[in-house]
Order: structure tokens, then C-alpha cells, then sequence
């Protein structure tokens, strides 16, 4: 006699050895999803070009625009971050001054298109 293969699906041992697989994927997606942009830093020397709040629904974003070494022009996000412990995106905002020029680390990718925009981690100088 032939064995039929498809009642091996019936078991629920099986059901719920396939739901744990999904369960862990989809856990182990959504942290690389949540960490990916942190992996990607960079330091800049900058000299603040223009600066802008946006505001929508009780949140603040703070973009910067910065003109870069070689004179093209680059827009960094200034948002709070759990994950990096900054709070302060606010203070930091308001102590950019326009026309001095900065030393900024950043994290994440910049995507015009998608709005997405490295954010602001640390800021020294003010020269």
C-alpha cells in the first residue's frame, strides 16, 4: 500500500512546529528591519546651510541643511533615537547656528525619494 503523504500535514505536531518557524522569521525580520539603519555611520565636517520644524501630530522633526566639504548640499534628520539614548534632538537643534561650520556624526540612509534622511547623533564644534 501506498502511503498517503498529505495526511503528514493533519498532525499537530506539524502545525505548530511550522507556526513556531514563522513566528521566530517574522521576530528575526522585523529586529533586522529596526537595527539596519544603524549600521551604516558616517562623520561629516559640515557648515549649516538652513534649518526647518516639521510638525505632525505632537512630533517634532528637525531637518538640517548642510553644505558639505566639496559644496554640495546635504539634509540631515535631527529626531529623537531609543535605540542610539538620544533625547535631546531639540537641544541640539537649537544650538546649530547658520553658517558655522560643524563636526557631525550621523547614522542611517539617506533616501531623498522615500524622505528618509541619516539622522544626527552627535555634534562638536561651532567654529
Amino acid at each position: 500500500m501506498i502511503k498517503n503523504i498529505f495526511y503528514q500535514f493533519r498532525r499537530k505536531s506539524f502545525l505548530k512546529f511550522d507556526i513556531r518557524i514563522i513566528i521566530i522569521s517574522v521576530i528575526v525580520m522585523l529586529c533586522v528591519i529596526m537595527f539596519f539603519p544603524h549600521f551604516f555611520r558616517n562623520t561629516y565636517t559640515v557648515t549649516i546651510a538652513n534649518k526647518r520644524v516639521i510638525r505632525s501630530d505632537n512630533t517634532n522633526t528637525y531637518l538640517i541643511y548642510a553644505q558639505m566639504e566639496n559644496g554640495n548640499i546635504r539634509v540631515f534628520e535631527n529626531t529623537n533615537s531609543l535605540l542610539e539614548f538620544k533625547v535631546h534632538s531639540e537641544d541640539v537643534y537649537w544650538g546649530l547656528t547658520i553658517n558655522r561650520k560643524y563636526e557631525i556624526k550621523a547614522y542611517g540612509l539617506s533616501m531623498p525619494l522615500l524622505s528618509s534622511y541619516q539622522n544626527i547623533i552627535e555634534v562638536k564644534g561651532g567654529k
